[in-house]
């Protein structure tokens, strides 16, 4: 062996992958034999649901697909079920996927389309950008005609259509479809989809539409894709959540939230999806329609909050304490069930309760009928910080109202482990932040409205305050009876010593 030679190691499975993918590629300019390109998609299948496809290969194949090829039609479609991409799909791939509909000598075969168009509804939780199908919805559109594509074209105008893609001549145009091909249910789902934003629209068959019509096609699918890019680790574990949730039939629970969705309203009208500055909310407040659920503000980034406060209106309230008050019960019920999921669920509600709260300074109706309810079965041990958190939202009362709905049941968990000592400093801690909140709204109603705190008269706010303060004392006097020299219990007199001052002098 001469000092210049060198051995080879043995290749990669991605190598493999890659060097089978460029196999196939080939095909593109040369004639390939069948058992060649057999022997190509062979390697893919042992090692692509292992790795899956890189960014490179991807587009690779999509090029033997979408272009002419010496790869015959059977072989065509086999690799379409193998394209499990590594990392997000790019937009170029789509792109060239819709450029080859139709029909011409360059257009790809009407089985190839069909099955590229099915895989373009399985990759749509990892595209790189959402908007790419929006870039191309005119030309998806136009492609409705053709009967073989028409499921899945319908299938990813749906997903991917917007108030701003529904034109009158569009919805003229679905009507004649819809008209001449009676039989199509997705022709009259996608009109439906159109009506629910434009309610005028007359659609006079739909009664018989598949619940199915419009779910994600192929949950193995996405539970392989998943496994590749666990194990690639190109996706952060939030995105990695999202996609778990195309899973139709997936057995952990969601939050069940609606989303920012505006429906029967006027083509003049301005939509909150349509507002993304504050300077466009300021401009539009007084013509601005809700969302059609509004239970959607919990996940909104701020518009929703801003209109619901700065354009208050006693029904949009009434509709959101409504759904809000029923989606607690569910997750309530869910956590009596020993459902783990339920006991999640309910705090990740609570806490986005909590934010909503916090913005328009006041506990809703709803949360807090919920809180009075549920503290009475409460461990004191579930979701304990937003629980009190909550309650230093509880409006100024009466002091006989106070020790019946929270004081009353929060003494009985006291009281039930003594050992729970985490419970205890805690507990304390909500009456000592609780006797300062009430303090601080005391000094600021007595500048403007007398001595009247929350439609409560003087007396009555001093009888309050009072019953509050020697209640924290009792608590007190029994937690430092356990441990006098604990830090908690030293600093828990310091700050009453604050809370007394701040209120004796307003």
């Amino acid at each position: 062996m001469s000092e210049n030679s060198f051995e080879v190691g043995p290749l990669s499975p991605k190598e493999k992958l890659s060097l089978a993918i460029d196999g196939l590629h080939a095909s593109l300019t040369t004639a390939i034999s069948k058992s060649t390109a057999s022997d190509h998609l062979s390697m893919i299948t042992i090692h692509v649901y292992d790795y899956g496809l890189s960014r490179e290969d991807l587009s690779k194949a999509i090029d033997i697909l979408t272009q002419p090829s010496s790869l015959r039609t059977s072989q065509a479609l086999q690799l379409i079920k193998l394209l499990y991409p590594r990392d997000k799909v790019d937009d170029d791939v789509v792109i060239r996927v819709v450029g080859c509909l139709g029909v011409g000598q360059r257009k790809a075969d009407q089985p190839v389309q069909v099955n590229l168009l099915r895989w373009l509804v399985l990759i749509q939780p990892f595209l790189k950008s959402q908007k790419v199908v929006s870039l191309v919805y005119r030309i998806l559109f136009m492609h409705l005609s053709f009967e073989s594509t028409r499921q899945w074209i319908a299938h990813l105008l749906f997903l991917a259509t917007k108030r701003k893609d529904i034109k009158p001549w569009r919805i003229q145009y679905l009507l004649e479809l819809q008209n001449k091909y009676r039989e199509s249910q997705h022709l009259t789902g996608l009109l439906l989809l159109y009506k629910e934003y434009y309610p005028d629209i007359v659609i006079d068959r739909y009664s018989k539409l598949r619940g199915t019509l419009f779910r994600y096609p192929d949950p193995q699918f996405l539970s392989i894709i998943h496994e590749v890019h666990t194990r690639a680790n190109t996706f952060s574990g939030e995105e990695l959540g999202r996609t778990r949730d195309w899973l139709s039939n997936s057995k952990r629970r969601k939050l069940n939230i609606p989303e920012v969705v505006t429906r029967d309203v006027s083509e003049k009208s301005v939509t909150v999806e349509e507002m993304s500055t504050l300077a466009s909310f300021v401009k539009n407040i007084d013509s601005v329609s809700l969302p059609a659920q509004l239970g959607s503000v919990l996940r909104d980034d701020g518009m929703v909050k801003r209109i619901l406060v700065n354009r208050p209106s006693q029904r949009a309230w009434a509709r959101l304490n409504t759904w809000i008050a029923g989606s607690l019960r569910e997750e309530l019920d869910a956590t009596q069930e020993k459902s783990y999921a339920g006991e999640d669920l309910l705090g990740e509600l609570l806490a986005r309760s909590y934010d909503l709260c916090l913005y328009t300074k006041e506990l809703l109706v709803s949360v807090e009928d919920f809180l009075c309810m549920y503290l009475a079965r409460w461990d004191g041990i579930r979701h304990r910080s937003i629980v009190f958190k909550l309650l230093l939202l509880m409006p100024l009362t009466r002091w006989e109202i106070i020790e019946r709905e929270i004081t009353s049941p929060l003494t009985a968990i006291f009281h039930k482990d003594a050992e729970n000592w985490s419970f205890r400093c805690d507990y304390l801690a909500f009456l000592e932040n609780l006797l300062r909140s009430y303090s601080v709204r005391c000094g600021v109603a007595s500048y403007v409205k007398g001595r009247e705190v929350d439609g409560l008269s003087q007396a009555e706010v001093i009888k309050t305050m009072s019953s509050l303060f020697t209640h924290w004392e009792n608590i007190f006097k029994e937690v430092s009876s356990l441990d006098p020299g604990a830090r908690a219990i030293q600093d828990a007199s310091v700050s009453m010593y604050d809370v007394v001052e701040m209120y004796v002098n307003n």
